[in-house]
C-alpha cells in the first residue's frame, strides 16, 4: 500500500498484511507457491508486535466555549486516543464514522490511511 509519511509529507510504500481464508483466495493453476509463507502471523516463533494490532479508540469531545463537539477515531495506541476508552474493532469504528455527523479519522496516527479507503 502507499501511505503519506507524516514527517516528510511524501508518499511511500508500506507493508500491509491480511489473512485470507481458502474461500477468499484460490491458487492460480500452474503457479508455484513453495516460497509463500504458510505460518500464522503470530506463530510460536514470532511475537506479536504492538503496531500489528488492528484496534481503534473513539475520542468524543463535548461542545464547550462555543466550539462544537468532535468525534475522532484513532488507532488504539495513538497518544491522542482516550487512555481509558474501550477498544473497538474495524466494523464498529466504521459504523461510528458512517453514522456520526462530523466524525473524522485521526491523520496523526494513520487511522486516516487505514480506515478512509474502507468508508
Amino acid at each position: 500500500m502507499w501511505a503519506i509519511d507524516s514527517v516528510s509529507e511524501g508518499v511511500e510504500p508500506r507493508e500491509y498484511r491480511v489473512w485470507l481464508t481458502p474461500e477468499q483466495a484460490q491458487p492460480v493453476e500452474g503457479a508455484s507457491y513453495e516460497r509463500v509463507p504458510t505460518y500464522a502471523l503470530y506463530g510460536e516463533h514470532q511475537g506479536a508486535q504492538a503496531s500489528d494490532r488492528w484496534a481503534w479508540k473513539i475520542q468524543r469531545t463535548r461542545p464547550r466555549d462555543g466550539r462544537p463537539g468532535r468525534v475522532v477515531v484513532h488507532v488504539w495506541d495513538c497518544p491522542d486516543a482516550p487512555a481509558d476508552g474501550p477498544e473497538v474493532d474495524v466494523h464498529e469504528a466504521l459504523d461510528v464514522l458512517r453514522s456520526t455527523a462530523g466524525a473524522v479519522t485521526c491523520a496523526d496516527c494513520s487511522a486516516t490511511v487505514a480506515l478512509d479507503p474502507l468508508r
